[in-house]
């Protein structure tokens, strides 16, 4: 048991500081397309290393595994494409927050698709979703009304947000991806999680890199080692939680995992200097009452 609990909190860290590399990757000299071509590059390569070296499976990839596993990674490679974009001109504490709420997208896809009914907790749980969704657009709004005054003073116009759009796409992008495990479970082949994986990470690869074939220059050391890092917390992060479930109650892992999420709210705070209105204060706390609830329901 106490086992299971180390690789808990040795995912909750990996997440945690997935998040704050994003923001790291927010860097001139990182590009958003070449940032996700080199995370799933690296995301591929761990997971087929880790695949091999502790998987009894092996590289056996079911016909359904192959399925899912490119078409989750083809919206995911995207989603990630645009997510690193709208980081731009949005916060992580708030944008990271967005991508965690995304747990209400299999919610309603199990509900809409597979026909499942939804109790009124769940229910109430989607709805603070969207509650907080509009707190993190008032905040957004906030930021944007005090740009705007500040670029008023000084003579220049009306100031725009890309930040809104870009996070819905990636709100349902990253849900539909997230449904994957899911769809697995009905596929009857739950059990092919790190093969799955494998053909994610390598589809998203290949969709990107067509993206990118004579438009991007070769990648730089920064992209490289900045992807390389995301890469591993996103493999340790699957793995640890992987294993932690085998000792650990879903019930107790999947609450504390939003660990990470506050990991990435503080480090938005106090190392990136991030200022949070009290109205997005607000939607942290109601987007991390959505989740548990989403959770524990």
């Amino acid at each position: 048991m106490a086992a299971g609990y180390l690789f808990l909190f040795a995912s909750i860290i990996a997440f945690g500081l997935l998040g704050i590399f994003h923001k790291v990757a927010d860097h001139p000299e990182c590009r958003p397309k070449m940032t996700a071509l080199l995370l799933h590059f690296w995301g591929g390569v761990l997971a087929l290393i880790y695949t091999v070296a502790f998987d009894e499976r092996g590289l056996i990839f079911p016909p359904k595994v192959l399925l899912i596993g490119s078409c989750t990674g083809l919206v995911a490679s995207l989603t990630l494409f645009v997510f690193q974009t709208a980081l731009k001109y949005g916060k992580i504490s708030t944008s990271w927050l967005i991508i965690n709420l995304t747990a209400a997208v299999p919610v309603l896809i199990s509900m809409l698709v597979f026909k499942e009914k939804i109790g009124s907790t769940k229910a109430m749980g989607v709805g603070l979703v969207f509650a907080a969704m509009i707190m993190l657009w008032l905040d957004k709004k906030a930021d944007l009304k005090k740009a705007g005054l500040e670029k008023s003073a000084t003579g220049g116009g009306t100031i725009k947000s890309k930040w809104l759009p870009l996070m819905i796409i990636t709100f349902v992008g990253q849900g539909l991806a997230s449904s994957s495990q899911k769809v697995l479970v009905e596929a009857n082949v739950a059990d092919f999680v790190w093969q799955f994986l494998i053909v994610f990470y390598w589809s998203g690869f290949v969709v990107i890199l067509l993206m990118s074939l004579l438009r991007e220059a070769w990648p730089n050391r920064r992209e490289v080692t900045t992807a390389l890092v995301m890469a591993g917390c996103s493999v340790i992060g699957n793995a640890s939680m992987t294993l932690a479930l085998k000792t650990v109650k879903g019930s107790v892992a999947y609450p504390a995992s939003n660990g990470s999420l506050i990991m990435v709210v503080l480090a938005g705070i106090l190392f990136f200097r991030e200022k949070i209105h009290p109205i997005g204060i607000a939607g942290i706390v109601c987007g991390i009452s959505a989740i548990l609830i989403l959770v524990l329901a």
